[in-house]
């Protein structure tokens, strides 16, 4: 079996978060990066979605798409680790933190976002919507 492409770079995430990260940072980055590409790929999301990889290589989903979703998911997850797990918010000068729930996923996808992914309905499949019941 091949390894399938990376669909996201390092440098994608540095570029939306708009700075250069610490050798650190970029290790992190780059955990959370093969971690949110196997979860997109994962039998679950695939259910859902389709296989990415071969809705790309068939032109049905644009790989500029594909990284737009898969650098929110990283960021979102590299801000809750730069933030700390599980605080929901700090208060200064005052020391006063708050956290989430514990239960929350590191790295996730919305519905929403998965809603963007998922391939669109063909209207020979489906019909125009209408359906008819008939009793008796």
């Amino acid at each position: 079996m091949t390894t399938p492409s990376a669909l996201l770079q390092t440098s994608d995430v540095e570029g939306l978060l708009g700075e250069t990260l610490t050798d650190t940072e970029t290790a992190q980055v780059d955990s959370l990066i093969d971690f949110a590409q196997e979860k997109l790929r994962s039998p679950k999301v695939r259910a859902v979605i389709g296989d990415v990889d071969e809705r790309i290589a068939a032109g049905e989903l644009a790989p500029g798409f594909v990284k737009g979703v898969l650098v929110t998911v990283v960021c979102r997850a590299f801000d809750a680790l730069r933030v700390g797990l599980r605080v929901r918010s700090e208060q200064f000068p005052e020391l006063q933190t708050v956290y989430a729930d514990p239960n929350l996923e590191l790295v996730y996808f919305t519905d929403a976002e998965l809603a963007s992914l998922e391939p669109e309905a063909s209207s020979d499949v489906f019909g125009s919507g209408a359906f008819t019941i008939r009793i008796g």
